[in-house]
């Protein structure tokens, strides 16, 4: 049966086992896996008798090329191709992913989406995995290793902005028309500031100290909880962050200092500018201070091909003396950046496990989930992923954005339909370049989340009718 791994550059100076026998993989090796482009988190496949399947692979190290670069995606393409090919070998007699024909799909669809209950997935879920097929066919089919694609396809208009002309896109009839999801999920304040200092802090629900509590690095995940939660950062992003391209504070620095958030960490490398409280800056500043500090001093680090930051924090260099410019590095290169102080070697990373290594995604969900699990054993309905904390910020700053905007959205030159795309118009765009979505329509899910919408209707009205009534004196 295929099998599906995923690449690990720490691997790379890991003691191996040849034949029983440890030993050390060759600096050359190494070099030449980051020479060769070898990504972190890659997925690859093996077949059944251990050998690379290298036209699968192939695709996957084409992904980032058409679109598909953060490993979140990759990973997430990665199940859905190995499901689809255990289907093809477990109920299509074995069928190779090369010769899967219409039949196939149709199949397919019948055993994911209208078998029992208990296994059937969601039509997003199934739309997911339409998505990673059809780009894996009709990348197949660019490279001639298929005659025809298994899907069909309709065809259909869509008008650009502008004057531009309307382009013909292909449509996959294998995609379910899905709802919308509207199981976007966020908190309130009262329950994320329990989360933040019973779940992540260890405190008990009185605001005491816990003797009993054993947790570790409970400081440092609360500080990247208040992160998340004041700028609306997706995980990766917020977890890719060097601890010299933050502003720094001074006696003279405003509430709120703007930071650019690097296109080469976003999702689709589009940078935007993001604001940091005074406040936030200084729990971090007090986290690196002390827990940091600490953490950093444990073990040296040993990355493969190292990075070394540049006295002025704005550039990375490598072996050879080349500078490459801070804004210009991808997660995975932000991971073996090294800041070297008075002799001393640490990772350039803000954030650091309890040995001195950069905190990796997956440790930041463990310890939300884990942090979940000690509020709801006192008895709190509370669970939080990373990612809720991106939409609590996103309804909050919606909400405020249009409560500021009620103040000037009644000005009686405007006419009706301008007053109501100002209102309504100007607070998503400004949400939606606080969040970096490509399309408006990816922050309108947030319109539906607002609890005190009726309030802000209720004032709205009442500021109106004060402005008729001042009229009529």
């Amino acid at each position: 049966m295929m099998q599906l791994y995923f690449t690990d550059g720490s691997a790379l100076h890991a003691p191996a086992s040849v034949e029983g026998v440890p030993a050390d993989l060759s600096i050359s090796l190494a070099e030449a896996a980051d020479r060769i482009g070898v990504v972190n988190g890659m997925p690859f496949f093996l077949d059944r008798d251990g050998s690379y399947f290298h036209e699968l692979n192939r695709f996957f190290r084409a992904c980032p090329t058409m679109g598909v670069r953060s490993r979140h995606s990759l990973r997430a393409y990665a199940h859905d191709i190995l499901i689809w090919m255990r289907f093809l070998e477990e109920r299509r007699s074995g069928k190779p992913v090369w010769r899967a024909d219409h039949n196939d799909v149709i199949a397919f669809h019948h055993a994911r989406r209208l078998s029992d209950a208990r296994f059937r997935i969601s039509a997003s879920s199934w739309n997911r995995a339409i998505a990673a097929l059809d780009k894996l066919y009709r990348w197949a089919l660019e490279e001639g290793l298929i005659a025809a694609s298994p899907f069909r396809y309709d065809l259909s208009f869509r008008h650009g902005q502008g004057r531009g002309a309307p382009k013909v896109v292909e449509g996959n009839r294998a995609r379910e028309r899905a709802a919308r999801p509207h199981d976007m999920q966020f908190v309130d304040i009262k329950r994320y500031l329990a989360f933040r200092d019973i779940g992540l802090r260890g405190r008990l629900p009185d605001g005491s100290e816990d003797p009993a509590w054993r947790g570790r690095n409970g400081e440092r995940n609360a500080v990247f909880a208040e992160l998340l939660v004041t700028t609306g950062m997706r995980l990766g992003e917020a977890g890719s962050l060097i601890i010299d391209e933050l502003p720094l504070l001074t006696s003279e620095s405003p509430r709120i200092l703007p930071f650019d958030l690097p296109g080469a960490i976003t999702k689709g490398e589009r940078p935007r500018r993001i604001r940091l409280p005074r406040r936030l800056l200084t729990l971090i500043e007090d986290y690196c201070d002390i827990e940091r500090q600490i953490a950093a001093g444990k073990t040296p680090p040993r990355p493969v091909v190292p990075l070394v930051l540049s006295s002025d924090g704005r550039n990375a260099v490598d072996g050879s003396g080349r500078r490459i410019a801070l804004t210009r590095l991808r997660l995975q290169d932000r991971q073996r950046l090294l800041l070297s102080l008075d002799g001393m070697v640490e990772h350039a990373s803000l954030w650091l496990t309890e040995r001195g290594q950069p905190v990796s995604s997956g440790t930041w969900e463990v310890a939300f989930r884990r942090a979940s699990q000690r509020c709801r054993a006192f008895g709190l309905d509370i669970t939080v992923t990373p990612h809720m904390l991106r939409h609590t910020f996103a309804v909050n700053m919606l909400s405020m954005l249009i409560r500021e905007q009620v103040g000037t959205i009644f000005n009686p030159t405007n006419a009706h339909g301008a007053a109501y795309r100002q209102m309504l118009g100007d607070p998503l765009r400004q949400l939606q370049h606080l969040l970096g979505h490509a399309n408006i329509t990816s922050t309108y899910i947030y319109l539906d989340s607002l609890a005190e919408a009726q309030e802000l209707v209720d004032a709205a009205a009442d500021r109106w009718t004060a402005e008729l009534m001042a009229d009529n004196r």
